[in-house]
């Protein structure tokens, strides 16, 4: 029968830790290989890229105000068919999936529409505008 050193037995729990501290990271922090930098809109790339790229060129879309006013046509032109719909406070709310490099709550950028005024980036919710939200 073979004897556990004392040492196995301690590397063990420390090697759990490292284990467990290591997954927390990478929840915390996204992929280290990929560019999560802001960028200009670019409309083919927002269509044809994933949420990280999305999520790159959303501050863009908001600070221009290039959706103020714009159809759902226009819209869908320019960002695609949204992931989701909602409606809220009587508005259609589009929600596009975005990225960061750091997790966050907010994993939708929203784009509402309004009957007389068309679209524009953010919702309102109680008088709040929100940029970006959760669902």
């Amino acid at each position: 029968m073979r004897k556990i050193s004392n040492n196995s037995v301690i590397n063990l729990p420390v090697c759990v830790l490292i284990i467990a501290l290591f997954g927390l990271g990478c929840g915390l922090v996204k992929n280290p290989f990929r560019d999560y930098s802001q960028k200009p809109f670019n409309s083919a790339e927002w269509l044809s890229g994933d949420a990280v790229e999305r999520g790159r060129m959303y501050g863009d879309v908001f600070k221009s105000r290039m959706l103020d006013g714009k159809s759902a046509d226009d819209v869908k032109k320019l960002l695609g068919e949204p992931e989701k719909k909602q409606t809220v406070e009587n508005r259609e709310v589009w929600l596009y999936r975005v990225e960061h490099q750091y997790n966050t709550p907010m994993k939708y950028f929203p784009v509402s529409f309004d009957a007389k005024r068309g679209a524009f980036a953010g919702r309102v919710r109680g008088g709040t505008i929100s940029l970006v939200v959760e669902e």
